[in-house]
């Protein structure tokens, strides 16, 4: 069987359809746990027919003997294996093996949480999987396909959303689904019987989180406003923002300029194709090449030097943290 979209397992399920193996494989934890629950739902195993086991020392025979035992007046047993990304390789190509020729009275369960690659999807294990059973893969959405999930997941709710409330909403709680997930519920909350969320109710309910003053400092740094910045890294360590996760914020913003300066000078790319490479969003980054366009391509390299050396600092020095950073954006804004 080719690979499977998510959408696609819905099909299958609701005609009582299970594949007697399934590797679940992305960077997507929400949507990977979002379909593992309905699959669990939908197999409905009881306590005797259901085993969850976890990679990293896992003993491959423990998992291939579940997978061989029959269900205990069922019509199938439900075996899931969590981070099986670690299991050993001596281990993968054991299950591989044994996969060949699975159980059709069982359903496996791989969760491979992490972003697939070239030689996964050619690994023995994946291939056989394949054939016997079915791949998933959850990949991150792109920025293009955030607003179509956003209003089915409003419309789940019984409700309507405009759209200039979406871009609100992303640009709020940035483009976690986890995150716009628990948004939407919030809102759909807040709105009590009214059918249409607004761009207000987003601003109200959402205008104030972390990952809003996040967005807001890459923003701020990225346009050089130092003073601005400061002030939105005090507030965020004032309500107790973990620092690497600063950090991590600031060492993005810079990467995507640093990548955008060098496909301009070295690669010759237009701005639409820089655009199209980065998947820079026609909203949310509208002043990205007005900023680019402050930089130049070795003070970008000299950027991303200073954020390794913070982030040495912060795990190894003790050294209040608000400096590290003060001097930081300091440094970031004069290059």
């Amino acid at each position: 069987m080719p690979y499977l979209k998510p959408a696609q397992l819905q099909t299958e399920w609701k005609t009582k359809k299970f594949q007697p193996v399934y590797i679940f494989a992305g960077e997507e934890t929400f949507l990977l746990e979002e379909s593992l629950r309905q699959l669990v739902r939908h197999v409905a195993a009881d306590s005797l027919n259901f085993e969850t086991f976890f990679g990293g020392d896992l003993s491959i025979d423990d998992v291939i003997l579940a997978q061989q035992t029959l269900p205990f007046m069922a019509d199938r047993r439900l075996i899931i294996v969590k981070d099986a990304h670690k299991i050993k390789n001596a281990e993968t190509e054991k299950l591989a093996e044994c996969l060949k020729a699975p159980a059709s009275s069982s359903c496996l369960v791989l969760l491979w949480a992490e972003k697939m690659r070239k030689e996964t999807k050619n690994s023995d294990l994946f291939s056989v999987a394949e054939k016997t059973g079915a791949v998933v893969e959850f990949r991150a959405l792109y920025d293009r396909e955030l607003p179509a999930w956003i209003a089915q997941k409003v419309t789940a709710c019984g409700k309507r959303i405009a759209p200039n409330a979406i871009e609100c909403l992303i640009h709020e709680s940035g483009p976690g689904l986890l995150d716009l997930s628990n948004e939407i519920e919030k809102l759909s909350l807040f709105v009590g019987d009214a059918t249409q969320i607004t761009p207000e109710d987003v601003e109200t309910v959402s205008g104030h989180t972390r990952l809003a003053n996040l967005n807001q400092l890459a923003e701020t740094v990225e346009a050089k406003k130092t003073h601005e910045a400061l002030r939105i890294l005090e507030d965020l360590l004032v309500e107790g923002e973990i620092p690497l996760r600063i950090l991590a914020t600031l060492y993005r913003c810079m990467r995507r300029l640093l990548i955008a300066a060098s496909l301009q000078h070295e690669k010759g790319y237009s701005i639409e194709e820089v655009r199209s490479e980065l998947r820079l969003h026609p909203y949310f980054d509208k002043s990205f090449f007005i900023n680019l366009s402050r930089y130049r391509l070795n003070a970008l390299t000299k950027n991303i030097e200073l954020l390794m050396k913070a982030d040495l600092e912060l795990k190894s020095s003790s050294r209040p943290e608000h400096f590290v950073f003060e001097e930081l954006l300091f440094a970031l804004g004069r290059n």
